[in-house]
This record gives C-alpha cells, sequence and structure tokens, in this order.
C-alpha cells in the first residue's frame, strides 16, 4: 500500500469529497452523510485501516461508536479524502476507541 494520507492536512471544514460512492457508503439505513460530518466534528481518533481505506475515522454521536473508513481523494486533493463507509464500530475498536480518548 502507498503511504498513508496526511490526516493533519485535511480541511477543517469540508474534508469530504462525497460523488459517486455515495449508495456504497451505508450498510444501515440509520445512518448517512450527516452521521460521516458528526464523526469529523466530535474529535475523532484515527486508526490504520486496511486498503482501500488509509484510515479508520472513529467518534462517539449520540451514544453510538461509529466508524468512517477513510481512503485518498480520487482527485488528488491532500485537503480532501473520501469516506468509503460508515457503520457502528464493531467491538474491539470501540474498546481501543475508549480507551485511548
Amino acid at each position: 500500500m502507498e503511504r498513508p494520507f496526511d490526516v493533519d492536512l485535511l480541511d477543517d471544514h469540508d474534508p469530504f469529497e462525497i460523488t459517486d460512492q455515495l449508495p456504497h457508503l451505508f450498510k444501515h439505513g440509520r445512518l448517512g452523510v450527516s452521521d460521516i460530518v458528526e464523526v469529523w466534528q466530535n474529535r475523532p481518533l484515527f486508526y490504520p485501516a486496511r486498503p482501500p481505506a488509509h484510515w479508520i475515522m472513529v467518534a462517539e454521536v449520540n451514544g453510538d461508536v461509529l466508524a468512517v473508513p477513510l481512503a485518498p481523494s480520487k482527485s488528488g486533493d491532500s485537503t480532501r479524502c473520501r469516506p468509503i463507509g460508515c457503520y457502528e464500530a464493531p467491538r474491539y475498536l470501540t474498546a481501543q476507541y475508549m480507551e485511548d480518548r
């Protein structure tokens, strides 16, 4: 895998490039783009991911720990990234997040 993109370069206000992947983002009907934004706004922690994602962004939103795998921007813009999913974090990741925060 290429070197992971630098999450510190992401735009504070508009870091997400969401285009043709929108229908594939959500495995749970109750989650949407607004949840991805809330994860971003709730002081997320970042964990290394398996390709095609570089990072998993994790934060607690309304009592649930959510995970958002992030891939680099297709446009090459280092201030943006592509969320490629949004789901409730598995137990091991929830436990790690709770310990790390």
